[in-house]
């Protein structure tokens, strides 16, 4: 086999793999699909130079006794690469962070401690845990939110329990806190993320869990940043 007959079955290889995980029909425009999701965004002008090649050799393919161009050993490599990625997707507990490398509290400890920890590890949002489950949120806005408001007196020894109802996962302003469970497709999480800045609303942080209940144990988190750094 040559190089542009391994170039031509491997874009057919792609095609059905490509149908298969994404659950379109086949035909020409499967690449297309392919180039608009946004884990190959960066790509994209290489998967369409790509079908641009092999629509060529489709309709045109030879001259005489060979073809008429001959794909490029980069053009193969590509092409392998973006058939393992379709393939295998990503999915949650690939990017999530593990929960022993989050920052967690409870209710009991202390909240100015549990704040200037926050600053020093630069993170906005505190997961607050009970039986390694999330219970509640703690944020730099509602920290602002308590020390202005005047509804609460708090000290050096005033703990998360003092401040539940700041907590709830439920009634953070302008932000919402979603559950996913560990195999859940990145590319999913990415659309979540896309719809909720398209009607202006913030998602702060999704927690991951074995099957997405808030009910199990915390597994890890995902934020806009992880999702980013994924494509």
């Amino acid at each position: 086999m040559n190089r542009t007959e391994e170039f031509l079955d491997l874009y057919r290889e792609l095609e059905s793999v490509a149908s298969n995980t994404y659950e379109i029909q086949s035909g020409g425009g499967v690449i297309s699909r392919v180039m608009r999701r946004p884990e190959f965004k960066h790509i994209r002008s290489e998967l369409d130079y790509i079908r641009d090649v092999r629509n060529l050799l489709a309709h045109r393919p030879r001259i005489g006794d060979g073809y008429a161009v001959e794909p490029t050993e980069a053009m193969i490599e590509l092409l392998k690469k973006t058939i393992d990625r379709v393939s295998h997707p990503s999915i949650a507990e690939n990017i999530m962070v593990k929960r022993a490398d989050v920052f967690c509290c409870s209710k009991t400890d202390q909240i100015f401690a549990a704040v200037r920890e926050m600053y020093q590890r630069t993170v906005s949002h505190l997961p607050i845990l009970e039986d390694g489950r999330v219970i509640g949120v703690f944020s730099d806005n509602r920290w602002i939110r308590c020390t202005i408001s005047g509804e609460y007196h708090l000290t050096e020894e005033s703990t998360f329990s003092e401040i539940e109802k700041e907590l709830d996962l439920d009634n953070q302003e302008k932000e919402r806190f979603l559950f996913t469970d560990w195999n859940t497709p990145v590319d999913e999480l990415s659309d979540v993320f896309e719809e909720a800045s398209k009607k202006g609303e913030k998602i702060g942080m999704i927690f991951v869990t074995e099957h997405g209940k808030r009910t199990e144990k915390l597994l890890g988190i995902i934020t806009a940043w992880e999702v980013a750094a994924a494509f």
